[in-house]
């Protein structure tokens, strides 16, 4: 899927109007506009598509498109329907959008969709599981013997035979293939983790663990930062991983260039046979591959290669994110490029709202028809003084150009309380600009500079809708993970705050990500 820049957040789509998708809706909310039901779909990882009532201002986030279950797209009165562009992942690419069967996905994704594993729930019990889809079918369908579905043991191959198949104990396991027993490495070879970590046997392999939290040195799987977790399948003989090698050394046994492999967190595989001298030659490649067919995994006699679960081979990050293997819970991380953070480097670090409020979290009402378009006070003989085109203007309500100025927010200019929170980001430096207006009264409207949970610096406006660059000295706090949060806590007379336009010594980092 291509990454999605922020040019292309604030897209145009064709609606169908006088139609819904039915018994496909996870998340049922209201919203006052369109737009609101749309960002909504872009905060929900598992949103494909979303109706909207227009009249009763319902919004329903779906788990499918119309593509996907084209039985259940049906006439109705008053909605309308948008499948999700920008962002959306493909039916069965992750854990917690599994597909009902293969010819679900080809639907979903059409000419996009290949033969590959997806996460699936056929009998729809709520038991996940990757199966394989053959997509060259037309209609795609699955290869039994290649999920291993209760024919062999768990820790057997599966190779189809004519009218059967045949089951193999895997590498690192002894027995019939119906019944594998697992060899114990760490017994046979106590070092293979180094002397910095602790081998512990696995089912079929083996891990390495730190001996000392943050511990660094030949065969830790710490970096400083955070183990990593990583299991060698079994090996490839005669082949090695071409073209992805980023580096080559010469290690005294294959154990070493496995140890290699764990510290460096974009290797994901290793190429090893004999040198000259009787030591081993050690790549690490930083692509893996399932299939042996590969044209990157090409024959090379004498050499091994080996390869970890690597799923990164999906492509989880967005945005050009860098995807690890071996990391959190999910099995990988993804380190983001400037500007994206997130699990997925799907939020876009932008705090002067042209691409909306992605990423900020809101309570209350007090924003919840921001950002607003253009300079509507100018319609009451006022001016914002806003940079762009969008900004927060709490008594303000124009979502979009079409909308003439001057609208104010339904339940009155300076009734409604609430506050709209950032996503975090690093301070890199000395200062911390934005533009500020509207109510003056510290202590009933404000924006807050939050670090570690604690309020460390705050500003308001100037009782007029002009807004006003202010700025923070942060230097104190360089290398801090930091938010702004936006506070309206009055309903009195300028109770209500504009805000445009932060910026200064701050980056979303490459490292923060967001927890679920």
């Amino acid at each position: 899927m291509d990454p999605v820049s922020p040019n292309k957040q604030c897209r145009v789509e064709i609606n169908i109007q006088g139609m819904r998708l039915e018994k496909f809706v996870f998340k049922k909310m209201s919203a006052s506009a369109p737009y609101i039901c749309d960002i909504r779909c872009g905060q929900e990882i598992t949103c494909q598509s979303y109706n909207y009532n227009r009249k009763k201002e319902i919004c329903e986030l779906n788990n499918r498109t119309k593509e996907a279950r084209t039985v259940n797209f049906r006439a109705a009165p008053g909605w309308f329907y948008i499948r999700r562009l920008n962002g959306r992942a493909p039916l069965g690419s992750i854990l917690e959008l599994p597909a009902l069967s293969c010819q679900e996905i080809k639907a979903s994704e059409g000419k996009d969709a290949i033969s590959n594993k997806y996460w699936m729930n056929p009998t729809g019990n709520g038991k996940t599981q990757l199966m394989y889809c053959n997509m060259s079918l037309g209609t795609g369908e699955i290869d039994e013997c290649k999920n291993d579905i209760l024919l062999c043991d768990a820790n057997a191959i599966c190779s189809n035979t004519y009218g059967s198949y045949k089951c193999t104990c895997k590498e690192g396991y002894n027995g019939t293939g119906h019944e594998c027993i697992d060899v114990d490495e760490c017994v046979n070879d106590r070092f293979i983790c180094g002397v910095n970590a602790t081998c512990v046997n696995t089912n079929g392999s083996y891990g390495c663990t730190c001996k000392e939290e943050g511990s660094v040195g030949d065969g830790s799987v710490c970096s400083g930062e955070e183990c990593r977790s990583v299991i060698f399948k079994e090996p490839i003989q005669d082949r090695v991983m071409k073209y992805h090698s980023t580096r080559l050394v010469e290690v005294s046994h294959q154990g070493s260039c496995s140890a290699l492999c764990y510290m460096e967190p974009n290797c994901v595989s290793i190429n090893v046979g004999l040198s000259q001298r009787g030591n081993y030659i050690c790549e690490l490649n930083n692509a893996s591959d399932e299939s042996p067919s590969s044209s990157d995994l090409q024959s090379k006699q004498g050499y091994t290669h080996l390869s970890i679960e690597n799923p990164c081979s999906s492509s989880p990050c967005f945005n050009n994110g860098t995807c690890q293997a071996g990391y959190t819970d999910k099995g990988f991380r993804c380190k983001c490029p400037l500007g994206f953070t997130g699990v997925y480097c799907k939020k876009a670090c932008s705090f002067d709202f042209e691409d909306g409020i992605g990423g900020w979290k809101m309570t209350g009402r007090a924003f919840i028809y921001q950002p607003t378009f253009g300079d509507n006070p100018f319609a009451r003989s006022k001016s914002a003084q806003l940079q762009g085109d969008w900004w927060v203007g709490g008594a303000e309500k124009r979502p979009n150009e079409s909308v003439p100025a001057g609208g104010q927010h339904p339940d009155g200019a300076d009734q409604p309380h609430g506050t709209l929170t950032s996503p975090c980001f690093r301070i890199i430096g000395k200062n911390i600009s934005f533009l500020i207006g509207g109510g003056c009264k510290v202590n009933e409207v404000r924006a807050e500079l939050i670090i570690n949970n604690q309020v460390v610096r705050n500003e308001t406006g100037n009782c007029r809708e002009n807004m006003y660059r202010k700025s923070w000295d942060v230097e104190e706090y360089i290398g801090q993970y930091a938010q702004v949060r936006l506070v309206d806590e009055s309903s009195g007379s300028w109770a209500h705050i504009n805000f445009d336009d932060l910026k200064g010594d701050i980056i979303c980092p490459h490292d923060l990500e967001e927890k679920k």
